[in-house]
């Protein structure tokens, strides 16, 4: 039995690899440790990860000494090579960071690459630690918001403002004529302003020039002949004058009033282009 025991260790060892060589490749995303063998590999490979190491076991590697080398790299800080007396070489890649390690043979069995390399965070725990982080604006995304606020604020009212004007136009008033010296308006009251709407009723044409206007302010209703000048007519209170008959009857009442006073201003218009065109002597020189 000890005879099958020896002869199967002695066709292990026969059969194993040994390390020939190594090299350490420092990259800024990744180190690399190059291993060269005498024969091809055939060995398994096994990995246990602790705190602040990771160790891979080669299985049917031989070597016989033992390696501490420092690595100056932010992935990994040091190696260590410890041979195993069951004909295994243990790699020892020390760091201060969370690594990921893989090891890949080539395609001839003649070397190992281990590549060492920061661990990926994964999305979940992305996810999770953006979630769990305090949500904090810098000033200037700050002062964007507030000043799409103060657009936002400055459209709607220049909006509502444009359709207060629209509504304002849309309703047919007229404007008071004022007096001449004392500058205050001959229809409405002082103590109600003259900002107060008035509603156009009736409308009746004269001439090209004048019209007769039936409108309301308050609750009294104007007749006034406006146009070369204004005049009132007649004043009534609600109810008076309801309707288009009641205005031709008004209107036929003052015809006559209306006619004499448009012949009275004909005459004084002619009168003054008389006067007007006149010819005068012209003015004689004085004698020295």
């Amino acid at each position: 039995m000890r005879l099958l025991y020896v002869l199967f260790a002695l066709s292990s060892w026969l059969c194993a690899s040994n390390l020939l060589t190594y090299n350490v490749y420092e990259r800024s995303d990744r180190v690399d440790v190059m291993l060269s063998f005498d024969a091809p590999h055939e060995g398994s490979i096994s990995q246990k990860n602790d705190a602040s190491s990771i160790t891979l076991t080669i299985n049917d590697l031989g070597y016989d000494k033992m390696i501490e080398k420092s690595i100056n790299s932010a992935i990994i800080q040091e190696l260590v090579m410890i041979p195993e007396k069951n004909n295994a070489l243990k790699v020892v890649l020390k760091s201060d960071k969370r690594i990921s390690v893989v090891a890949s043979k080539t395609v001839d069995g003649f070397g190992l690459r281990i590549r060492g390399s920061i661990m990926q965070a994964k999305a979940s725990d992305t996810e999770a630690s953006s979630a769990l982080a305090p949500s904090s604006s810098s000033p200037t995304s700050d002062l964007i918001d507030t000043r799409y606020i103060v657009v936002i604020i400055v459209l709607l009212f220049l909006i509502a403002l444009m359709f207060w004007i629209k509504r304002r136009i849309g309703v047919r008033t007229i404007r008071p004529a004022k007096s001449g010296g004392a500058g205050k308006s001959w229809l409405f009251n002082p103590k109600t302003g003259v900002g107060q709407e008035v509603n156009l009723l009736h409308k009746k044409q004269l001439d090209p020039q004048n019209s007769v206007v039936l409108f309301e302010y308050g609750s009294i209703r104007y007749l006034v002949m406006t146009g070369n000048t204004n005049v009132l007519l007649e004043k009534f209170q609600n109810g008076e004058v309801k309707d288009d008959n009641d205005f031709e009857k008004v209107f036929e009442e003052n015809r006559r009033r209306l006619d004499d006073y448009l012949k009275l201003q004909d005459n004084k218009l002619s009168t003054y282009k008389n006067k007007a065109s006149a010819d005068y002597p012209p003015f004689e020189e004085a004698e020295h």
